[in-house]
């Protein structure tokens, strides 16, 4: 449980920060450098380690297909947190965790007790009550036109966060991490070059435009780098606990990372928050202390 409160806890502040970084620079931008950052540290973490690499020939059949839906997952939620609001996007992709739980119980064989049923069950609800602000999420749902957005990212999020704690358990956290980032920073590259290519200057049919799909600044790069560690470590965490332990348990613990964008929202970008909020909370923490004691 601790792993996935870490990775929780990252997932949350690289949220917030896709949120900034997609209002100023765009989606695409964010993602790509991101996923640019994360590819370079998983990649130097492999050589210092150098963990055995022998188990990607099980997994890696799998990771493949699952890195190019999580490389639209990825896309459709930094577009999502662009088109925003925070409030409306980040607890529909909170949802995700119901998938790797479902899936871990049925084709792993996780046995779970009573007890800790029931504290994932008040996890998953106590989260989208506190990072839900119940009086203006139908409005704000009917006008957000990043609510489809998260929907998508939450079910290629469910998918792959199982195909990944799997893979972890049976390659080794390391290995999968590395090998799944490292081809996903592969595709949004093809990605932009495609797009680079594609554009052509006005007034001039026959000619490329030869200027990059996007611009960054300093500060850009800086920030959606520093989303790229941030969310690297998180999912290293969710890789390393559910290579020790059950995923749907740390797929539980994980899920509470909305509350934290929310929070920051609610402080940074003046955000309300709402009375059922703090209702949630309450049964959020119900919840882990119900898993933790099970």
């Amino acid at each position: 449980m601790i792993y996935g409160l870490a990775a929780a806890l990252g997932w949350g502040f690289s949220d917030f920060a896709a949120a900034v970084s997609g209002r100023r620079v765009g989606a695409f931008a964010t993602v790509v450098v991101s996923h640019i950052a994360s590819a370079i540290l998983t990649t130097v973490l492999v050589l210092v380690v150098a963990p055995d690499l022998g188990g990607l020939r099980e997994v890696g059949p799998w990771l493949g297909p699952i890195a190019i839906l999580m490389t639209a997952g990825y896309y459709a939620f930094y577009r999502g947190l662009e088109l925003g609001p925070i409030s409306v996007v980040s607890p529909v992709l909170a949802s995700y965790a119901v998938g790797p739980v479902v899936l871990a119980i049925v084709l792993l064989g996780e046995s779970l007790s009573l007890v800790v049923a029931g504290g994932i069950v008040l996890t998953i609800v106590g989260t989208a009550l506190a990072s839900t602000d119940l009086r203006t999420f139908r409005a704000g749902a009917e006008r957000a036109p990043g609510l489809p957005w998260a929907i998508a990212a939450s079910a290629l999020f469910g998918v792959g966060a199982y195909v990944f704690g799997w893979a972890s358990r049976r390659a080794g956290w390391l290995p999968a991490i590395w090998f799944s980032r490292s081809l996903s920073a592969v595709l949004f590259l093809v990605w932009t070059v495609a797009a680079a290519a594609r554009r052509r200057p006005a007034g001039d049919e026959g000619a490329r435009d030869r200027r990059p799909p996007f611009r960054l600044s300093t500060a850009a790069v800086g920030l959606a780098v520093a989303i790229g560690l941030v969310d690297t470590v998180a999912a290293s965490a969710y890789g390393r606990g559910s290579e020790v332990g059950y995923i749907s348990i740390v797929t539980a613990a994980s899920a509470i990372y909305p509350v934290l964008p929310v929070l920051a929202g609610t402080v940074f970008l003046h955000e309300r928050p709402a009375p059922n909020q703090a209702v949630g909370v309450a049964i959020l923490i119900a919840g882990l202390m119900a898993v933790g004691l099970g």
